[in-house]
């Protein structure tokens, strides 16, 4: 009955078989076991919409004129596209469906558990990974290293490209006695325009810490991003911090169906040979069938 449980998260999503580099994937796609840490910085507002690529994007505030920088990093054990891990750098904005006025907006995210995110850099460790992402929703991807560390009571993950430091954030291990539902609405700029697409996470631990000592980041000197980093942040001591040491999660498709990507969909779709396409079905009869056989099985046990 345990795996029951842990697969009603997943229950009644019915993914697509999707192309992308010449390798099949799915979506939406499935993340079934993952850890991640998430700490929130302070960052000056102007700094901020210099990142933006398009006005309808408004950073939410946390005080007038202070806007806020999130830094999420994912060890992704089990998912659709094989283990990876990932580093996601991004921007809060306002909820669009509520009063933008500074502190309200953001706080009112948190109560609801519901984030409206601009990802302007998000480097990860594998080419599956990376061409997805970027093909079908525009993901500012990079491929880079991305190293966790379990010491004593910190979860720490080290971003670097070809040796080069980014930066290093380190989350205490704080108690997480919460089971929440997450949303994320992830805001994109692709072919020249708004995306978006949701991100949905079953935190099946999770620990918010509003203590500013509960999380440590090193940024790096010479890196682009790092410098990026630098001008944007007001203080490397974190407004709160969250603590996920195990999550499920789902990464929907874009919902903004531009006319490029319909063609690229299209044309990815004529390239799969026919015989790949009747095996499909075929397939899925025989899991099908293989699955009900296991319950009959499990049942008469």
């Amino acid at each position: 009955m345990a795996n029951r449980k842990e697969d009603d998260f997943f229950a009644g999503i019915e993914q697509v078989d999707v192309w992308a580099a010449g390798k099949k994937s799915r979506l939406p796609l499935f993340y079934r076991d993952a850890r991640a840490c998430i700490a929130v910085f302070p960052a000056g507002l102007p700094a901020l919409k210099r990142l933006l690529p398009d006005p309808r994007f408004t950073p939410a505030q946390v005080l007038p004129g202070i806007g806020a920088v999130a830094l999420a990093c994912f060890e992704y054990r089990d998912t659709d596209v094989g283990p990876y891990n990932e580093f996601a750098l991004g921007i809060l904005l306002n909820n669009p469906h509520i009063v933008p006025l500074p502190g309200y907006n953001i706080l009112r995210q948190l109560a609801q558990f519901n984030f409206y995110p601009y990802i302007f850099r998000l480097p990860v460790t594998t080419e599956a990974a990376l061409r997805w992402g970027i093909d079908y929703s525009g993901f500012p991807k990079f491929l880079a290293s991305i190293e966790f560390s379990d010491t004593g009571d910190w979860l720490g993950c080290e971003l670097k490209e070809r040796e080069e430091l980014i930066c290093r954030l380190k989350v205490r291990k704080i108690a997480a006695p919460m089971h929440r539902l997450i949303k994320f609405f992830i805001r994109l700029y692709q072919f020249r325009q708004p995306q978006s697409t949701e991100f949905k996470m079953n935190a099946r631990a999770l620990g918010i810490s509003l203590n500013p000592f509960d999380a440590e980041l090193v940024i790096g000197s010479m890196h682009p991003v790092a410098r990026e980093l630098s001008r944007v942040m007001l203080m490397k001591k974190p407004l709160m911090c969250f603590f996920v040491p195990s999550a499920q999660l789902i990464l929907y498709g874009p919902e903004n169906l531009s006319f490029p990507l319909v063609n690229y969909l299209f044309q990815q779709g004529m390239r799969i040979p026919l015989d790949r396409i009747r095996e499909e079905p075929e397939k899925k009869e025989r899991k099908a069938l293989k699955e009900k056989k296991k319950e009959h099985k499990e049942r008469k046990a």
